[in-house]
């Protein structure tokens, strides 16, 4: 079997949007080559254990701010969001597995490891997955300059020879062609097993935010959401939180018609989340597809959100994403949202079956 040499900004997990994508790809990987992980893990973080034959962990790098701020220092013209992870040491590392093995290709799993990519050996081919543009995502909070410098240094981390850029929503790909003017293939996020077998079989009074709280996008919506939404809830209603580490002592919840439930890392959520009235997902910044929607799309469940929210995914399916970006028109969602078990029913299998590209382990089989 050839073998594939797998570069990873995180710790693949099934806790986390991205990590869970990057898990569930090496899995698929794995059944056409062997294949070696290199990925980064802070000391709080459990260590990842694969669970196909043909994934091994060749190194497990460290992880920490002090760590982050030196590998910045190192490279200082690039913008942090690229530098955070690149390590001279552990490139020289790579580099020289690089010469004792025959990798057939290399795949840089998140802008944060394309570095590694640009000064790789040039005749093996690479993969570049850009899970969202990140000059979008620090252009909706930054100034003039950090914008210009992040748009410079993504362009100069995507310009790498013999490499194939790929990403998760058709706009990320326009997006990388008409700001870098590179050709980038769609790959849409894996779908797990759990959510294709989640069937709506009733409606509860129940809406759910899913998400990981150590992201900002994501708190930021929720803090808000309890600031300015859930004081003028006037309808008993339910409110649970599903993800790890979720900050509770930050919100505040005074409306005795609301119960919040903060339920953690929950293994298989997706049952709870097909039966839910709603999912909500207010977002404000960030960048990307965001997976929340595609799982709650598969599970045939309507998703309130902001228009950040529903970036990237297809109008097809618009009466189930219901925008709403103010406090008041999200009350109003909340109170009219009423779709039909039937028509949820209806939209799971429209979803499913429209929702297909090309993989990287069929653009592997078909070009190396």
């Amino acid at each position: 079997m050839k073998k594939i040499l797998f570069l990873t900004a995180f710790v693949p997990n099934e806790a986390a949007a991205a990590e869970k994508n990057t898990k569930i790809m090496l899995d698929d990987l794995g059944r056409f080559y062997l294949v070696d992980l290199v990925y980064f893990k802070y000391d709080i973080d459990e260590s990842y254990i694969p669970t196909h034959k043909n994934v091994r962990v060749l190194r497990v790098c460290k992880n920490s701010v002090l760590v982050k701020f030196l590998n910045v220092l190192l490279f200082p013209f690039i913008h942090p969001m690229f530098s955070v992870r690149f390590n001279w040491s552990i490139f020289k590392w790579v580099k020289k597995r690089i010469k004792e093995d025959n990798y057939s290709a290399i795949i840089c799993d998140h802008s944060q490891m394309f570095l590694y990519a640009k000064f790789l050996e040039k005749s093996i081919p690479k993969i570049l997955l850009s899970h969202d543009i990140i000059a979008q995502r620090v252009g909706r909070t930054s100034n003039s300059f950090v914008k210009f410098l992040c748009a410079k240094s993504e362009s100069y981390c995507l310009n790498v020879k013999n490499a194939h850029i790929f990403s998760f929503s058709q706009k990320d790909c326009n997006l990388i062609s008409d700001l870098y003017h590179k050709d980038a293939n769609l790959c849409l996020d894996y779908i797990d097993e759990k959510v294709v077998s989640a069937i709506p079989t009733c409606i509860t009074n129940e809406f759910i935010f899913i998400g990981k709280w150590s992201r900002a996008d994501n708190l930021d919506g929720v803090l808000w959401f309890f600031k300015t939404v859930v004081p003028h809830i006037t309808e008993t209603v339910e409110i649970s939180i599903i993800g790890k580490e979720f900050p509770k002592e930050r919100i505040e919840n005074k409306n005795h018609k609301v119960k919040v439930n903060i339920l953690g890392f929950v293994d298989n959520p997706y049952p709870r989340i097909a039966n839910c009235k709603a999912v909500l997902s207010p977002l404000f910044t960030g960048a990307g597809i965001k997976v929340k929607v595609v799982e709650a799309l598969a599970c045939g469940v309507p998703v309130i959100g902001t228009d950040i929210a529903f970036e990237g995914i297809s109008s097809d399916y618009k009466s189930f994403m219901i925008a709403s970006n103010t406090p008041d028109v999200f009350l109003k969602t909340m109170k009219e949202v009423n779709i039909s078990l039937a028509d949820r029913v209806e939209m799971k299998k429209k979803f499913l079956n429209g929702y297909q590209s090309e993989t990287i382990p069929n653009f592997l089989n078909n070009n190396l």
